[in-house]
């Protein structure tokens, strides 16, 4: 039985540069004088920002999601421990193809509207919309859209597509967030701690406390504002400057600079996070599993380490989530050896290997990684040029390049490889579709006893070691950053989301 947060029954409840972004900033402190607890957060954003929920994709996206909206099921900041949120149970039939969903008492929209059998009805619905399909889409592919059945006011069964044991696990994410029938993303609604009041995609969004949550005693804060910057720079200037209140990813050549001021705190959590290096299977040359191999050899993962996270981060083996009960770790770690990276590249007719590298500056230390493995690749006789680009031209086909970079926080895996290795996947860079790990996937999911299913998605893992389109060289420590004015951010080390899950609701004006 998963445990519940205390509730109240029956109750309704970019700126072109750092200049804009400065003056922006100004005016919002200006504001929040006469508002007393309003916490403005400073993010790396652009006109592509979206306050969906169930489109929403960027960092800068996610943490307004998670003032809006609020999902069936979330996890504990420690570990993977599921919790219950919008559900108050979750039940599935003996063979994992029928769940009974159950929803909270007492929660109401911003509207002032109850949440019903009906909101969760037309949220699945929307988001497994086949002419416009939400970004959790490919995740809920076991629900059958053509039939939930409502059984009473606060209760839906669902018929699934196919088994599906980890059903639960994959509510938390924020773009299964539930919203109510008719719901406007230009107005919208949600039963989040926050309300919505203004939005500007590249600029800003203001979010008013909402009086009727459903937990107990929060949002202890009045009023969130979250401000767009370009980069990383004039983010951290606006911190320390006092115009902002909380940075989310400080750059970890930054760390210094923040601990020096007795007025700021650090906020660091050590989880899965990753920031993968992605080679697309389905295109030449990396659909030669002998040049993903080889480049998984070349890159010096002491080096990515000390050089790039500062020491912040422990070292990878080419496989996600460690947190999770099935990661391998008896699998031999791998280190850079360039002799065998040069056999697997000679064997594969790659000996001059000359390839470009997309990436963007969206998330820290993605291009100083990617320059790491440019400079190691010349000892193996490879060319990589490092193409950075615009953030927002990033995202858009962040998918296409053959050679990119990611960033994923850690979660369960069986919910990540529905994420980044199921063929239509929301974020399935790689374009797997290896056959058997995706059969070995279907098998697990009819697994009702954990330690079974655990042991096919180790297999999985293994795979995705031997052959997988990701090279993931390190578990980056999230650092953040935050006014000392303010007390209830937690270091999320089971997701690895910054600013504690973007869960302000939590957070108290000191």
């Amino acid at each position: 039985m998963l445990a519940t947060p205390t509730v109240l029954t029956r109750r309704r409840f970019v700126s072109a540069g750092l200049a804009a972004a400065g003056a922006l900033a100004v005016r919002e402190h200006a504001f929040a004088q006469a508002t007393a607890r309003t916490l403005r957060v400073g993010s790396l954003g652009n006109a592509k920002d979206t306050v969906d929920c169930h489109f929403g994709q960027s960092d800068m996206d996610l943490q307004r999601v998670f003032q809006l909206y609020d999902t069936l099921t979330y996890f504990e900041h420690d570990k993977l421990t599921l919790r219950y949120g919008l559900a108050e149970s979750i039940e599935l039939n003996a063979t994992a193809t029928v769940a009974t969903i159950r929803l909270r008492s007492g929660v109401t929209f911003h509207n002032g509207k109850p949440l019903t059998a009906d909101d969760l009805i037309f949220s699945f619905a929307r988001i497994l919309d086949p002419k416009n399909p939400g970004k959790a889409a490919k995740s809920l592919g076991s629900i059958n859209a053509k039939a939930m059945t409502k059984l009473d006011r606060r209760t839906v069964r669902l018929t699934l597509n196919y088994p599906d044991a980890i059903l639960a696990e994959r509510f938390y994410i924020p773009q299964s967030s539930i919203v109510p029938v008719g719901f406007d993303p230009r107005k919208p609604v949600g039963t989040g701690p926050f309300m919505f009041q203004s939005f500007v995609p590249g600029q800003r969004s203001v979010f008013v406390r909402n009086p009727h949550y459903w937990i107990t005693g929060q949002p202890r804060l009045d009023q969130v504002v979250i401000i767009d910057f370009p980069d990383n720079t004039s983010q951290v200037n606006a911190l320390l400057a006092g115009q902002i209140d909380a940075l989310d990813a400080l750059p970890q050549a930054q760390v210094p600079v923040i601990r020096g001021r007795s007025n700021l705190r650090l906020l660091v959590a050590k989880a899965g996070f990753i920031q993968p290096i992605v080679m697309r299977v389905d295109t030449p040359p990396f659909s030669d599993v002998r040049v993903r191999q080889a480049l998984k050899f070349i890159i010096n993962r002491t080096q990515m380490v000390q050089q790039v996270y500062s020491g912040y981060a422990t070292i990878g083996n080419d496989m996600p989530c460690p947190h999770d009960a099935a990661y391998p770790r008896a699998l031999p770690q791998r280190h850079q050896d360039i002799d065998q990276a040069k056999s697997l590249l000679k064997a594969a007719g790659q000996s001059d290997l000359s390839v470009q590298l997309v990436t963007a500056e969206e998330n820290s230390g993605l291009v100083a990684g990617a320059q790491v493995l440019a400079e190691n690749a010349k000892s193996a006789g490879v060319t990589i040029t490092v193409q950075s680009i615009d953030p927002a031209q990033y995202d858009v086909k962040f998918k296409e390049w053959p050679f990119t970079q990611s960033y994923y926080g850690d979660k369960p895996f069986g919910i990540m490889f529905a994420l980044r290795n199921l063929p239509g996947g929301i974020f399935n860079d790689t374009h797997w579709s290896d056959p058997t790990s995706i059969a070995l996937y279907r098998d697990a999911l009819k697994e009702s006893d954990p330690a079974k299913r655990n042991e096919k998605f180790s297999a999985i893992e293994k795979i995705l070691y031997d052959s997988g389109g990701d090279i993931i060289p390190a578990f980056r420590d999230t650092i953040d950053a935050y006014s000392a004015k303010f007390t209830g951010f937690v270091p999320d080390a089971a997701t690895g989301w910054s600013l504690g899950q973007y869960r302000y609701r939590e957070v108290s004006y000191a």
